[in-house]
């Protein structure tokens, strides 16, 4: 059967997932809840081994929780030789530093569905040192590795390359791209309706903190030069996930948590196997989380006759 052999296939599963390791048998375990909330059979043969691919999706899209950006920057820091401590001019040794169409993805905090990341770099060497290019790539995709919205994102990339690099300054741009799924009735009256939920987002320090700074205008020079532009966001950053967007969390939470209350502890339990937390101020909460958390002390006090 080749590719489909069932040792072959069992051999490429466990290759980077540790089948024993509670986090993943944890995972494993939430990932049946969900199948079962959708009314599937876990035991067919199209879905026996599912929980365990999901397991080893997440692990490897999420690996950057287990990465330190620090220790791939420190590992490719060369001196840069001929300059002085002044700033460079672009075109010139001590110059800006650019490396664009970095392809990322991510996960969305707030739904879990993977996003696309288009990632743009540049940075000015301080008369210190300069960083290896592919290193560049190497630190975006620890923090793109993560549950994540836009503009932390790139916050955390650009922060993490001014600690380590020590520039005068970093510069990023991301754009970033959310599959959206339309209501029927958007693609009854809309014919045409968007599939993708779109944003830009720059975080900038030093000589780039300023975003109309000159030196911002020469990286998106450079950029436009080589054929990109900045399109202006459809979403703000605080509903940029689609799912986010109205009707309101909740009267969709409200209505739905009896029937979702598994589903919704198997979200959580896979949000804390990945070493965030669910619910609170201090990690992401998966959309419609809080409400749902809310409705769902309702809902068991109800139940059982304590409201």
């Amino acid at each position: 059967m080749g590719h489909l052999d069932g040792g072959h296939f069992c051999e490429e599963l466990q290759n980077g997932v540790q089948l024993e390791d509670p986090k993943s048998l944890a995972m494993q375990d939430a990932v049946r809840v969900l199948l079962q909330g959708l009314g599937e059979d876990v035991t067919r043969e199209g879905l026996r081994n599912t929980p365990l691919r999901v397991a080893k999706a997440f692990r490897e899209g999420t690996r950057g929780y287990q990465q330190k950006a620090k220790d791939i920057i420190q590992g490719a820091l060369f001196p840069e030789a001929g300059l002085d401590k002044s700033i460079g001019n672009a075109g010139g040794v001590g110059g800006l530093v650019v490396v664009r169409d970095l392809d990322l993805f991510s996960y969305c905090e707030s739904c879990l569905l993977p996003f696309r990341v288009k990632c743009h770099v540049g940075y000015v060497p301080s008369g210190q040192r300069v960083v290896g290019l592919s290193k560049l790539s190497r630190v975006s995709e620890v923090f793109a590795k993560r549950l994540q919205e836009p503009q932390r994102l790139a916050d955390e990339i650009c922060s993490a390359l001014q600690s380590g690099i020590k520039p005068s300054g970093v510069a990023i741009l991301l754009q970033c791209s959310h599959l959206r799924f339309p209501s029927l009735e958007s693609v009854l009256l809309h014919s045409n309706h968007e599939v993708w939920s779109e944003t830009a987002v720059t975080s900038g320090t030093g000589i780039f903190k300023n975003v109309d700074s000159n030196s911002w205008g020469d990286l998106i020079s450079l950029l436009k030069f080589r054929g990109f532009s900045i399109k202006k966001s459809p979403t703000t950053s605080d509903c940029w996930c689609p799912f986010q967007i109205s009707p309101s969390p909740s009267a969709i939470a409200c209505t739905t948590v009896g029937a979702n209350l598994p589903m919704v502890s198997a979200v959580t339990k896979i949000i804390e196997v990945l070493g965030e937390r669910a619910f609170g101020d201090s990690g992401p909460v998966c959309s419609l989380a809080d409400e749902l958390q809310k409705c769902q002390v309702q809902y068991e006090g109800e139940r059982y006759g304590l409201l």
